[in-house]
């Protein structure tokens, strides 16, 4: 795994245009430690970096098919959160991005390409649907970890290039990414999005 570098820390730290703090650092903190001193008086075992999953899910629920139709790609962190729904991983993502940030935790916005549709998109075969991913990468006691704050997962240990989950998401376990930074930079749509997507990926080799 890389190393934390200080332009990598600097970078990370930075807020992007749907990643901008909208809740105080001092209540971030409070809200998170207060999950994870429960925890521990409760004999459980705690991770700072899950209790901070876990207080997103409790006020982040997903929404259902017509609400994600409707606002997927086109929200703010602050948005989804005023909003308590989420239309995918993306909204999950962005949202613990900037709380991460706020925390004083180095954080990507990581967006992946599931590797099966992946392998027909560089064969040149078409596809209705595209299949893919947002997690975050988290610098957290000196070492990188990925968080699916979706499915509330942490990976201490990953590829950079192809991440291979413990887990299924979607049609597979095995992840590309082909974008790594502070969130998505702007809202779009669905198909812009996937257009997007398209191009990116198209560049990649594996």
């Amino acid at each position: 795994m890389r190393k934390l570098t200080e332009k990598d820390k600097e970078r990370y730290l930075k807020f992007g245009s749907l990643t901008t703090p909208f809740l105080e650092d001092h209540y971030v903190k409070e809200m998170v430690m207060r999950d994870y001193n429960r925890r521990l008086k409760s004999g459980q075992q705690a991770n700072i970096v899950e209790s901070l999953i876990c207080w997103i899910a409790s006020f982040v629920k997903a929404g259902d098919d017509n609400f994600r139709q409707k606002y997927k790609f086109k929200r703010t962190a602050k948005e989804i959160w005023e909003s308590g729904f989420a239309t995918g991983c993306t909204d999950y993502a962005l949202v613990f991005a900037t709380l991460a940030r706020q925390l004083g935790w180095p954080t990507t916005f990581l967006n992946t390409a599931e590797l099966g549709w992946l392998q027909r998109l560089l064969n040149g075969e078409n596809s209705n649907f595209h299949y893919g991913h947002s997690f975050c990468e988290c610098y957290f006691e000196n070492r990188w970890m990925l968080v699916d704050p979706t499915c509330r997962k942490i990976m201490q240990n990953y590829s950079l290039d192809k991440i291979e989950l413990p887990y299924n998401v979607g049609p597979g376990n095995v992840y590309v990414p082909y974008l790594r930074g502070l969130d998505l930079g702007k809202k779009t749509s669905s198909k812009e999005h996937n257009l997007e997507m398209d191009r990116l990926c198209k560049k990649l080799k594996i």
